[in-house]
């Protein structure tokens, strides 16, 4: 592209035609994985008669593995079939997945389902963003890819908020089977759309792809930001390990001791235990607008500005509340059932806590690194996430074992001294960003 053709592009405020097709392809493909994780828990305990305790582990960790994964989908994409291809090849196994998943009810099914769910989710994962981001490089609409990214996070939550909230109530009406072709259908639409804007992706072409080749000096300096971004993703591991719990723990306690009847204009209805999850994407798509309105309004007054250590912070803080305010409720809930707010309340905190600490982690660790690094900067915090999520495996057992408010007064207590921890890596960041 020549210099005019960037100076038009950068002009043009229309995305590449391209991008419509990823947008409701994501949002399909994100409301059939969600919906389909959703009902999992007491799929496994109502129709495979697992224990609480095996259920919420097994949710847990094929949580985890779909985010172990994409270091695989991306090294394939890389240097084998590129993005594109790979995000077709893999979507077959993937539908396959969700086919058995809602056809057989025996273990070998589910694991065989989640082997293929897992995969296909992990290799996608790292490769759509990227192609988006890619098309829009290609088109010289860098200027775009902010709000495209925004866009495209918010197709994420809309997809999850849809399918996490109706499928409980489709399950309940209907059974499984049903619920579990929904997710199927999902699938099959995503595939087809993302297909059907092929010729508006960016060509690839992986042969062409050379591997740098990097001096002593580099990888000095890569190991030294490896070193000091570890402390970050270190603490990034607890926060994961309590937010993914609403499939498991939090899920349990609003079956076992939450009042799920609501009532609305003399109109009761009963919300199903996990049709509670909702609430997250939900409350992402409402909050997104907000926060970044927030940052935006305290990044222009250097007196007000926060960095990004002190906003991760925030969210650090906001985990702890929200773990108090849960205990609170499991000793209230022992006594007798308790309103379905407490949960929401911890759903709102949970919720902001993640705005703060997920989407300003990333842009910090990005911040850090040099730019051959931030590929590897990306796998390694998704394996952030894989990390918290096989500690989240072993705590759900904990939960099992002892009394709610016991529990969750143990996860207030380690988040706490998590976020003390946090206090003192923040500044060191902080001291190295002034010193810059």
């Amino acid at each position: 592209m020549s210099a005019n053709e960037h100076v038009t592009a950068a002009l043009d405020n229309h995305h590449p035609r391209g991008f419509w097709f990823i947008f409701w392809g994501e949002l399909a493909e994100r409301a059939s994985f969600y919906g389909m994780k959703t009902l999992l828990l007491l799929y496994m305990i109502q129709k495979l008669g697992y224990s609480d305790a095996n259920s919420a582990s097994v949710v847990s960790l094929f949580t985890a593995f779909c985010y172990i994964l994409p270091i695989a989908g991306g090294y394939i994409a890389d240097h084998f079939l590129g993005k594109f291809k790979t995000i077709i090849y893999f979507a077959i196994p993937y539908i396959m997945g969700h086919i058995i998943l809602g056809t057989f009810t025996t273990e070998v099914g589910l694991y065989t389902a989640l082997l293929l769910l897992a995969g296909g989710s992990g290799s996608i994962k790292p490769n759509i963003s990227t192609l988006m981001g890619l098309m829009y490089q290609k088109a010289g609409k860098t200027h775009l890819m902010t709000q495209a990214f925004s866009w495209f996070y918010m197709a994420i939550n809309i997809g999850a908020a849809i399918t996490t909230f109706s499928l409980p109530f489709i399950r309940d009406h209907y059974g499984y089977g049903p619920a579990f072709m929904a997710p199927t259908i999902l699938m099959a639409v995503s595939l087809a759309i993302f297909y059907l804007g092929k010729k508006h992706y960016p060509v690839e072409n992986v042969r062409e792809t050379k591997r740098e080749v990097r001096t002593p000096e580099q990888r000095r300096q890569d190991r030294k930001t490896l070193i000091r971004l570890s402390g970050l993703f270190l603490l990034i591991v607890f926060f994961w390990s309590i937010f993914d719990q609403s499939y498991s723990t939090w899920t349990l306690f609003a079956r076992d001791y939450m009042i799920l009847d609501v009532t609305v204009f003399n109109w009761t209805w009963r919300i199903p235990p996990d049709a509670v999850q909702s609430l997250n994407p939900v409350l992402i798509v409402v909050m997104t607008p907000l926060f970044a309105w927030l940052w935006s309004r305290t990044d222009k007054d250097e007196t007000r500005k926060l960095s990004s250590p002190r906003k991760m912070l925030i969210g650090f803080v906001l985990v702890v509340l929200c773990m108090g305010l849960m205990s609170v409720a499991g000793y209230f809930g022992v006594n007798a059932k308790v309103s379905i707010l407490w949960e929401l309340g911890a759903y709102i905190l949970i919720t902001m806590a993640e705005l703060c600490i997920s989407v300003v982690g990333l842009q910090l660790a990005f911040e850090e690194a040099p730019d051959r690094m931030k590929s590897m900067i990306t796998g390694i915090w998704l394996f952030t996430v894989f990390m918290g999520d096989t500690l989240a495996a072993w705590f759900s057992r904990i939960y099992t074992e002892m009394s709610p408010g016991n529990y969750f007064a143990l996860m207030t207590l380690m988040i706490a001294i998590v976020t003390m921890l946090f206090y003192f890596v923040g500044r060191r960041f902080e001291h190295r960003m002034k010193r810059a």
